[in-house]
């Protein structure tokens, strides 16, 4: 059946189906697996294909940066294993970084479907496992100077042939991985989702037909794809360039660059990333799946809004240089992408992209903020390892009409939960004591950037290690359009004490004694615009939800707030100071 035969209820019916098959195969996931970071984080996808390994939909809750990289995943399988071997009740594991995926933490398992002897679509689903070996537990190892240093490397597999588990391989991956029952209730998890992804589809096939419901998983992928080429012929053609710097290689200390240059020509765009920067010497280079997906990620954040699937791929380019930071080559260290060059490509494209569409426009969020704390818990009812892993949520950058929103999911994790600390408490020998939104971080602007989170754990009952992984310590995320960046990030063992160690968040298996704790925060979304042009009454009221200090309504947007009484949150504007104040400060520019 040609796709333009489809009619617009049966399109539309089958569209959100295709949905829907993704959002169970999320649930079953999250109801299903082992590890705190998949069962509440909620760090996951599910994804539905065609017959071509062409990405047709995603689930209303997937981790937004698997989406991206996910369309080069399948269609590295069904070249690694064969498209004629495959069989109806196989099932193929990958986490290869260089190829198909992010670091080695993230593993994908996909499933061939068939109807009467032939392929007609791939179910898959795609989790990150809190450890796959390496130096460091959680497998985040900044400092790494290969991928040996960071966890196993797996290819394109069968982890079932016809249905039947391949123990073999299996008992390899788990004697290389810590809390190997815990990955295997993760593994358990996903084979039950693409299972239930093809039951689903099966159904699908059964009520419709093959014919109607392929020929609807093609339509699906032209109508994304009319979308976004009426979107770039709706922006002004030009070159709109943009740049952003990871913090440092820890290993030269000097930052990476990484370059963009945009060209909208009509109904295509092409996003050249080739000036960026060589490969790193440390964990922090992308892999190309992954600055795929960051591209993904950063265009669907500005452009309205349509459905994410290889439809809108046709109408863009992605260029960039073999073996630099964007595109590494084994063996160069990757665990750390995530936090690191990844977002800074994010930040890029939504920059570059705000200047073609600034009423669209956004400033530059925070970056993720991995942290781990593992060791053994001797604890009589525990007597057990453990890896507590921890990402901190932060600023988003702020837009033309409303203020970044403060410590939420950045564009690479907005579908993940904030894990209770109670939870953690239970599960992990921790102590949370400070979970709040941290003052004077976001970027000064008219409007402002969200606020940065800061966290302060205890280790009341045993001994451990920490290791973390982030961005923005140096450099803040920029604002835009003369907005400020936002405050940046950092990581302080025994804070406010005379014991304190400001360890950074550059860490690999840095020791932390029983009794000792750390602080650590997120950075501040950039602001949008001047920051003296932002109305007083607004930061009076940042000043009253403790956004902003008095000092900083003065230093950073030129308003004199009087207290009144503080308690009553009661505060006033001495409106001709602000006046003389401000006028002071244009001067000075």
């Amino acid at each position: 059946m040609s796709p333009a035969a489809i009619d617009p209820i049966t399109f539309e019916v089958l569209r959100n189906a295709f949905s829907a098959v993704c959002n169970e195969m999320a649930l079953v996931v999250a109801k299903t697996a082992y590890s705190t970071p998949i069962n509440e984080g909620r760090d996951f996808a599910g994804t539905v294909y065609d017959r071509n390994g062409k990405l047709v939909a995603q689930g209303e809750t997937d981790l937004p940066a698997f989406v991206g990289l996910t369309m080069l995943t399948v269609p590295e399988v069904i070249r690694a294993i064969g498209r004629d071997t495959m069989r109806p009740e196989d099932i193929y594991m990958i986490n290869d970084p260089y190829v198909a995926s992010t670091h080695c933490n993230d593993i994908h398992l996909v499933k061939p479907i068939f109807h009467e002897g032939t392929l007609v679509a791939f179910t898959s689903s795609t989790a990150h496992w809190s450890d796959v070996g390496g130096v460091a537990p959680g497998s985040l190892n900044c400092r790494a100077r290969s991928h040996f240093e960071e966890g196993v490397r797996i290819p394109a597999l069968r982890i079932y042939r016809e249905g039947e588990l391949n123990k073999d391989v299996l008992a390899i991956l788990l004697h290389n991985m810590r809390e190997s029952w815990e990955r295997v209730g993760d593994l358990n998890a996903q084979v039950a989702a693409v299972k239930a992804g093809e039951a689903r589809l099966q159904a699908l096939i059964a009520k419709h037909g093959a014919d109607t419901v392929l020929a609807t998983m093609e339509e699906v992928q032209n109508h994304s794809e009319r979308l976004a080429r009426a979107s770039w012929q709706s922006l002004p053609d030009g070159v709109y360039e943009s740049s952003d710097r990871v913090d440092m290689d820890i290993h030269t200390g000097e930052p990476k660059v990484i370059r963009l240059k945009l060209t909208i020509a009509g109904d295509h765009a092409i996003f050249d990333l080739t000036e960026s920067d060589g490969p790193a010497e440390s964990g922090i280079n992308c892999t190309i799946a992954a600055t795929t997906s960051a591209v993904f990620l950063g265009l669907a954040s500005i452009l309205p809004p349509m459905p994410m699937n290889s439809g809108i791929m046709r109408t863009i380019e992605i260029k960039a240089r073999r073996g630099s930071i964007v595109w590494a080559q084994p063996p160069v260290a990757i665990s750390g992408l995530a936090a690191t060059s990844m977002e800074c490509t994010i930040g890029c494209v939504v920059q570059a992209l705000s200047e073609a569409l600034p009423e669209r426009g956004a400033a530059t969020p925070f970056s993720v903020l991995n942290t781990v704390f593992a060791g053994f818990d001797t604890r009589p009812e525990f007597q057990s390892s453990f890896i507590n892993y921890v990402w901190g949520f932060g600023g988003l950058g702020a837009v033309a009409t409303h203020d970044g929103a403060n410590v939420a999911g950045s564009p690479y994790t907005a579908s993940t939960q904030n894990i209770p600390a109670e939870l953690q408490e239970r599960r992990y020998p921790v102590l949370w004591r400070i979970y709040e939104c941290l003052q004077d971080s976001g970027g000064p602007g008219r409007s402002r950037g969200g606020t940065g989170l800061r966290q302060y754990v205890e280790f009341p009952y045993v001994a451990g290690t920490i290791s973390c992984i982030g961005d923005r310590e140096r450099f803040g995320p920029p604002g835009i359009f003369g907005g400020r960046e936002g405050a940046t990030a950092g990581l302080v063992v025994n804070h406010g004490t005379e014991q304190a160690r400001d360890i950074g968040i550059f860490s690999v298996n840095e020791p932390a004694g029983a009794g000792e704790s750390i602080t650590f925060w997120s950075a501040g979304g950039g602001g949008y615009g001047d920051p003296l042009e932002r109305e007083p009454e607004r930061v009076v009221e940042d000043v009253r939800d403790a956004y902003i200090s008095l000092a900083a309504a003065r230093s950073q947007y030129g308003v004199v707030v009087r207290e009144i009484d503080r308690r009553q949150l009661q505060y006033t504007i001495d409106e001709a100071a602000t006046a003389t104040l401000r006028e002071e400060m244009r001067a000075q520019r």
